[in-house]
């Protein structure tokens, strides 16, 4: 009698088929071993539903595997394909109890099903247990995506430092990823090292010189030296390949701010904010543009904007009460300084503009008060204008203390205070108003 046909025969030609893309022969050679075999070819419906989910038919796919798990339950690649299939329909829930049931079948540790179920417990909020078993990804398979993604959550959390040890041991095992040496320089500059960020995004541009993120890092750091010229070429470079870049267009403009061009600031500002309406450091931006220019009206609705993102920010409410005195509304300033010191009552610039408003508003007696205050929060803050500030303002209030006689003119530099540009906080408490320097948008 003739010897009975094999049914794993043309597996082989069929797995050829697949990878070489030719998708129709494929197809039809799958169809007709599955025909021949009466549906029991557990290889050909495996390699059916693949294709299927390559072509976007999610549903089908799922039924193809969920088939071939009916054929062979204890393959451990078939609970991996129908838990995929469940994530990719959002079907998280379920799609975790297939990948806890292939973990359980399997003889061996997988890191796929590790990082698998780390992603599912992610998208259902549980974050303790997403890092439980990212851990364990990582420690086991070593995966540039395993590592991404542990980075994501501990900076969800604000574990920075966590963060950036990651980072490292990512960078280690892949250290050929301009995409991982990015993540790890931004996490640097994060926490405040920047030579090390700088290392670390030079190295990143090294093996990708187009790297648009690795591009910003520089030019922010860059920018925050005072080395505007530098930023910009950097920036020029990365806004060709990410041109609808919100932070890009946002430190282009604070660029162009500080060279004192006021109408190529605004309207690469304007340009950012069009891709990003709800974004309160553009808003808080263009609000200490239009102040500096002396656009009250039009900074006063910028940074009311930006209040009503953020009403948990004092440096929002100083802004808002800078606004106000401009716009002659002493006794709002007053109260819109007087939330911003309750907010944030050990900041340096908050309390200089607030003693620069009580003095304008002629409250004397709480603007020495301030003054003092401020002299023991400046300890730290070495810029030029806030030091101008400190003296004129030191010298009219001794002035006045020494004799009954009316104050004299204000000091100009409560209309923009651009060293709150340039000095920022990256605390939770106090976070900066500044985009150029802080790229938390990037990670």
């Amino acid at each position: 009698m003739p010897e009975p046909h094999p049914m794993e025969k043309l597996n082989w030609l069929i797995h050829l088929y697949h990878i070489r893309g030719e998708i129709g022969p494929c197809r039809t050679l799958i169809n007709d071993e599955i025909e021949q075999s009466q549906g029991k070819n557990e290889f050909a419906l495996y390699k059916k539903g693949i294709i299927l989910r390559e072509e976007g038919n999610l549903q089908e796919s799922l039924e193809t595997f969920q088939q071939c798990h009916k054929i062979n339950p204890e393959n451990v690649d078939n609970l991996k394909q129908i838990g995929k299939c469940l994530f990719m329909l959002k079907r998280f829930r379920l799609a975790l109890e297939a990948y806890l049931q292939a973990e359980n079948a399997a003889q061996k540790h997988d890191w796929e099903i590790f990082h698998n179920i780390g992603e599912s417990c992610l998208q259902l909020k549980d974050n303790n247990r997403a890092k439980e078993y990212l851990e364990k990804a990582v420690n086991l398979g070593k995966q540039e995506v395993s590592y991404n993604l542990l980075i994501k959550i501990l900076s969800k959390e604000n574990e920075w430092q966590t963060a950036v040890t990651t980072s490292n041991k990512g960078v280690e095992s892949c250290p050929d990823s301009a995409d991982m040496l990015t993540k790890s320089g931004i996490l640097y500059l994060r926490i405040g090292e920047t030579q090390h960020a700088f290392e670390r995004l030079s190295s990143a541009l090294a093996l990708d010189a187009s790297n648009h993120r690795a591009l910003l890092g520089i030019g922010c750091i860059t920018q925050n030296h005072e080395e505007h010229d530098v930023a910009l070429s950097k920036y020029k470079i990365a806004v060709q390949t990410e041109p609808n870049s919100v932070a890009l267009w946002n430190n282009i403009g604070m660029c162009f701010y500080a060279k004192q061009k006021f109408v190529a600031a605004v309207t690469c500002l304007k340009r950012s904010l069009w891709h990003s309406p709800l974004n309160w450091k553009v808003l808080i931006n263009l609000g200490l543009v239009n102040l500096h220019t002396g656009q009250a009206a039009s900074a006063f609705n910028f940074i009311c904007a930006a209040v009503n993102i953020r009403p948990d920010l004092g440096h929002t409410f100083m802004l808002l009460g800078c606004a106000l005195l401009e716009l002659n509304d002493k006794e709002n300033a007053l109260q819109a300084l007087s939330q911003a010191l309750a907010m944030s009552p050990d900041d340096a610039y908050i309390v200089l503009n607030a003693c620069l408003c009580y003095y304008q508003t002629g409250h004397r007696d709480k603007a020495a008060e301030l003054l003092e205050r401020f002299k023991n929060l400046a300890n730290g803050v070495k810029t030029e204008e806030l030091n101008k500030l400190y003296v004129k303002l030191d010298l009219s209030l001794t002035a006045i203390n020494d004799a009954d006689q009316p104050p004299p003119p204000p000091p100009t530099g409560i209309k923009s205070n651009e060293n709150i540009i340039n000095n920022p906080d990256d605390s939770a408490a106090t976070e900066d108003t500044k985009e150029s320097t802080n790229i938390a948008d990037m990670v």
